[in-house]
């Protein structure tokens, strides 16, 4: 079940896909799986800035953090109350492309991952407000 879980991941997210050098900043997710999501983000060209949403990192730094970064992706469902509006909010006052995902696993973050990097590239006629919310699968 493992393999087929792995492969469905693959296909959501294709290596193929360049992030062309983006900071990516993840909020949230797996803190086992940190390492995980860095080497995602730089397999497709990305740089990796992480913050855990308010467990243990203090979210005055999430603020400067959402401005350096050029998309975001956030695991919704383990991040503090006042990090998911943070986030949200300031992704949408600064047009950021952010995607909330609600599962917290490895397959979670790379479905996020895909739609990301698929829309690193400027498109036309693209919602300034720069969200979208995947639902876990669980």
């Amino acid at each position: 079940m493992r393999a087929a879980a792995s492969a469905s991941a693959s296909t959501a997210a294709p290596i193929a896909l360049s992030l062309g050098d983006r900071c990516v900043l993840c909020v949230g997710g797996l803190t086992g799986a940190r390492n995980h999501y860095r080497a995602e983000i730089e397999t497709r060209a990305g740089r990796f800035l992480h913050h855990d949403g308010g467990r243990e990192d203090n979210l005055h730094r999430l603020t400067p953090m959402l401005a350096a970064a050029d998309i975001v992706i956030c695991a919704s469902g383990n991040i503090s109350h006042n990090a998911y509006h943070l986030v949200k909010s300031t992704c949408k006052k600064l047009g950021k492309p952010c995607v909330l995902v609600k599962g917290t696993g490895i397959a979670s973050f790379l479905d996020g991952l895909g739609h990301l990097a698929a829309s690193a590239a400027p498109q036309e006629g693209r919602s300034a407000r720069g969200d979208r919310v995947l639902r876990g699968k669980r």
